[in-house]
């Protein structure tokens, strides 16, 4: 049986896919990420990501899943061995096209190694939203018309590689998710409501990207979602049908249904 390696970045994703595995993975975790509640089997540094990726092979390895978010380390020229150094030049022209740029060219890479590259809808579907209505309570017309919009708004900004999310109120676009992601998007959100609108209302529409590699970059949402669209004030979610993850689902759905708020999937 081909065993896998899981490359888990932060966040409690890497730990949910391991428990849905039969199997258990070779966890794996680059320096500056810790995995939540996860024993690492190897630590790995992007200065030597080829002795790194020979090494996944040695030990039997066949398999690769990137799971997680995955903080950026620095580089340092002088710790680079040789092999790994000749990849930097690819590599730093990948950074500057954005996060999916860098994992297109990480995935390419694992590919040449002759790693197949597996994802959660893969691994682990029944982590995944499923079209229809999660909650007691469905969408009303205007939250229908809100996830209308923001549908829309992130299709419209699918090839500028900008993020996953956005909010929208009464069809009118308050935020759109960005580098530091959905929670620091809420965070604004509710402190310009503090200063300037007081009344409550509107959506999150989370979506991938068009052409979104999900293998390597899933959008999702958990417990600490609902309590930042609690506090902007959001009265529902709207999330893509076999694209987004829910995580600590029941945790998750409970929060929304003791805030009165709706969460739903589409197509």
């Amino acid at each position: 049986m081909s065993r896998l390696a899981l490359v888990a970045g932060t966040g409690r994703l890497p730990l949910e896919l391991t428990q849905a595995l039969t199997e258990p993975p070779l966890i794996c975790a680059l320096e500056g990420n810790t995995p939540e509640g996860l024993e690492v089997d190897v630590r790995f540094s992007l200065s030597r990501l080829v002795p790194f990726l020979r090494h996944l092979g040695d030990q039997g390895v066949e398999s690769v899943a990137l799971v997680g978010a995955m903080n950026r380390p620095r580089l340092d020229p002088e710790h680079f061995d040789r092999d790994t150094a000749s990849l930097m030049p690819d590599l730093m022209t990948a950074l500057q096209q954005g996060d999916d740029g860098a994992l297109r060219w990480l995935m390419a890479l694992l590919e040449e190694f002759d790693f197949t590259l597996k994802g959660v809808a893969e691994l682990a579907p029944a982590l995944l939203a499923a079209e229809g209505v999660l909650t007691a309570r469905a969408p009303n017309h205007a939250e229908q018309a809100d996830a209308a919009r923001g549908t829309e708004i992130l299709a419209a900004l699918d090839p500028q590689d900008v993020g996953q999310g956005c909010v929208v109120a009464a069809r009118l676009c308050l935020a759109v998710e960005a580098l530091y992601g959905t929670d620091i998007m809420l965070e604004h959100v509710a402190s310009a409501r503090d200063q300037r609108e007081p009344t409550a209302g509107g959506v999150l529409v989370k979506r991938a990207k068009r052409g979104q590699d999900l293998r390597a970059d899933i959008p999702a949402i958990g417990p600490d979602t609902i309590e930042a669209l609690r506090a902007a004030r959001l009265t529902g979610v709207c999330l893509q049908a076999a694209h987004t993850l829910i995580l600590d689902r029941s945790r998750t759905l409970a929060a929304a249904e003791a805030a009165g708020l709706t969460i739903w999937a589409t197509p």
